[in-house]
């Protein structure tokens, strides 16, 4: 899984972004991968080309880096088959528990996602 990390590692040194974990650190980047794309996203807080979201999603995971993540993937009209999910700390209330990631997932037509966060692997079946 140290792989995983060390992408989204790399990904924040090259925008600017401090170590995830920091002290200095305020901003949550993750990678979807999906039919052979990788789509990084950055919570808009930190994000200097935010986009707009047209995914249905509750009002806090809107501004989360998942929702920046997969609303490219749905930009490039990407949809259905098999996803992950990397994103360099747990899921909030709003993406995880209360469905944030599985509604955006579902937009996408998806048949499965994995997420990957510091605290383990999860897969999600939508079919």
């Amino acid at each position: 899984m140290t792989d995983f990390f060390q992408e989204l590692a790399e990904y924040r040194q090259q925008i600017g972004l401090p170590l995830a974990g920091s002290e200095s650190d305020r901003s949550t980047v993750a990678k979807l991968e999906i039919d052979g794309n990788g789509f990084f996203g950055i919570s808009s807080g930190s994000n200097s080309n935010r986009r707009k979201i047209t995914l249905k999603v509750n009002a806090i995971s809107r501004t989360h880096a998942e929702a920046d993540a997969f609303q490219q993937a749905f930009d490039a009209g990407i949809r259905g088959g098999q996803a992950r999910l990397v994103v360099d700390r747990e899921l909030c209330r709003a993406c995880g528990q209360n469905g944030g990631v599985k509604g955006m997932a579902r937009q996408l037509d998806l048949e499965e996602i994995e997420i990957i966060s510091p605290n383990g692997r999860q897969v999600i079946k939508l079919m």
